[in-house]
């Protein structure tokens, strides 16, 4: 059904397309920025991003983590995972986590021409609808963090938000979890970003290094005084659009 579902919506989406002429759907948010690189520093909360994934390996045990550590995070999915994985994405989302667009492959965008770029994000969007995810603050991680202004006007336009980071872990480094940890909690600020990976572009990474980091780190943060909130509470203080409320994972 999902399938179907999908196709169906996908086809419509094609055809708007093709009706209107490639023309973007609505105008830009006024002054509030497109990019963001960190929340407010006037409160004592981050948000802790994944990208790449899910992973049916390594995604559940961060979720674990985090439900014992009574937090919530950021997931940036790839939409040909989403297809492979729907059950996994449902799980995150009902468990209390947000999910973001991370594009349907994985390609460069600063390589691609704008109609491939459109259909990335566009076919991942409809991936997460179809979900139950329909996040009205719409989030997108480009691949290899490669963007220009012409991206930043289709995501302006398409009421999107540039999400980047202010830490980066440096686990897709394959750095060993003791300078993952020493990356995060040295630099760590209010309203901190902080990047790491629940998968590859591949899906041959070893994750294990940055799972063993995080069983350190949530607890650190926790008694350091850090809330860890989505990046849609971070930038707004409410509730993210896919958080659920009190629902357990």
């Amino acid at each position: 059904m999902l399938h179907l579902n999908r196709l169906h919506f996908w086809v419509i989406l094609t055809l708007l397309g093709f009706f209107l002429g490639g023309a973007l759907p609505g105008p830009a948010r006024g002054a509030e920025p497109v990019d963001v690189w960190a929340g407010s520093t006037n409160q004592k909360a981050v948000a802790l991003t994944f990208d790449d994934g899910p992973s049916p390996v390594y995604t559940p045990q961060i979720m674990a983590l985090f439900k014992k550590s009574q937090a919530h995070g950021t997931f940036f999915v790839m939409g040909h995972r989403v297809e492979q994985h729907p059950a996994l994405v449902e799980r995150l989302i009902k468990a209390g986590h947000e999910v973001g667009n991370h594009s349907f492959s994985h390609p460069r965008f600063t390589k691609i021409a704008q109609t491939s770029r459109e259909q990335e994000l566009e076919r991942t969007a409809v991936d997460l609808d179809l979900l139950g995810c329909p996040q009205a603050r719409r989030l997108f991680r480009p691949p290899y963090s490669a963007y220009d202004d012409r991206l930043k006007t289709y995501l302006a336009h398409t009421h999107r938000r540039l999400v980047l980071w202010s830490i980066d872990s440096g686990d897709w480094r394959g750095l060993a979890a003791p300078a993952i940890i020493k990356n995060v909690l040295s630099r760590v600020r209010n309203g901190s970003i902080i990047i790491f990976h629940d998968n590859d572009e591949n899906a041959r990474a070893d994750r294990h290094p940055t799972l063993e980091a995080l069983s350190i780190i949530l607890p650190a943060l926790k008694t350091a005084g850090y809330r860890m909130v989505t990046v849609s509470e971070l930038l707004s203080g409410h509730s993210s659009p896919c958080h659920p409320g009190k629902a357990k994972d």
